[in-house]
């Protein structure tokens, strides 16, 4: 994922052999959630788990996971998680 960043919901719908529209309506109408709101949940959950390293810092997560700007990650964390990446980190973190 990180060489070549973010997959886009087009990328997956054509890993999946179904269209990006029908994609995008069966998670819409299955979950209530849209094509774009599993891919970032599912990033911010590979992210919680990659926070718990204490030797990578909030960049290095940002880039494994293919965003390009580690500031649109950590705003589009704290928006999903109501808390910083770094919050998080000390927050969860076992000691």
């Amino acid at each position: 994922m990180q060489e070549n960043g973010i997959p886009s919901i087009e990328q997956i719908a054509e890993r999946l052999s179904v269209s990006q529209r029908y994609l995008s309506d069966t998670l819409k109408k299955e979950t209530g959630k849209t094509s774009t709101e599993h891919l970032q949940l599912f990033l911010i959950d590979e992210a919680k788990n990659i926070l718990m390293e204490p030797n990578k810092t909030v960049s290095e997560v940002a880039y494994e996971l293919g965003f390009e700007y580690p500031p649109y990650f950590s705003r589009l964390f704290k928006k999903r998680e109501g808390i910083s990446p770094t919050e998080y980190r000390e927050k969860y973190r076992m000691n």
